[in-house]
């Protein structure tokens, strides 16, 4: 029963996330650059929280390493973009999808606080997998989209890293 839940619940997000990333990506003028600041805050956020949870709570040696690496990455990804938010003397706001992407990652966090052991771990993962496929896909539309030299930057440097966290979390999940 928990296993459909999880399922239910990682369908229903990645159907729910996509609708807003299309929506936000059809909205007239699409996101401002504050506002992409806010979503790529809210990703970081979401993955050092989960990250931190999942090195607590995971019995396999790769997960509680796949972890230690999300906490450790996003939050230097973090601090790479705090400084450029100070170069560019903008102030995140969040918009709309970042509220959605944070209230599926606390149902989330509650879901994996409720779990145990390999049940723990594969939940762990797969919401890894969806998160960084979204990530992806954020971060390569708004690269496309934004006019700002330093952030159309910073967002393709981003790019090849979040690419690297869904190779790794797919192949933890393969296993």
């Amino acid at each position: 029963m928990k296993s459909a839940l999880t399922i239910g619940l990682t369908f229903t997000a990645g159907i729910v996330l996509s609708g807003c990333v299309l929506t936000q990506k059809m909205m007239p003028g699409t996101m401002s650059n504050s506002e992409i600041f806010g979503v790529l805050d809210t990703i970081n956020h979401s993955e050092i929280d989960a990250g931190n949870l999942a090195r607590e709570k995971t019995t396999a040696p790769e997960v509680r390493l796949f972890a230690s690496r999300m906490v450790s990455e996003h939050q230097r990804m973090m601090e790479d973009m705090n400084e450029l938010v100070q170069r560019m003397d903008v102030q995140p706001q969040k918009p709309a999808l970042a509220f959605t992407l944070n209230d599926t990652h606390q149902g989330m966090m509650e879901e994996l606080r409720d779990k145990s052991g390999s049940d723990f771990d594969k939940a762990y993962i797969e919401y890894q997998v969806k998160m960084h496929e979204q990530a992806v896909d954020l971060v390569k539309n708004a690269a496309d989209e934004v006019d700002n030299f330093s952030l159309k930057k910073h967002l393709r440097e981003a790019r090849p890293e979040l690419y690297s966290h869904l190779d790794s979390a797919q192949s933890i999940q393969g296993e």
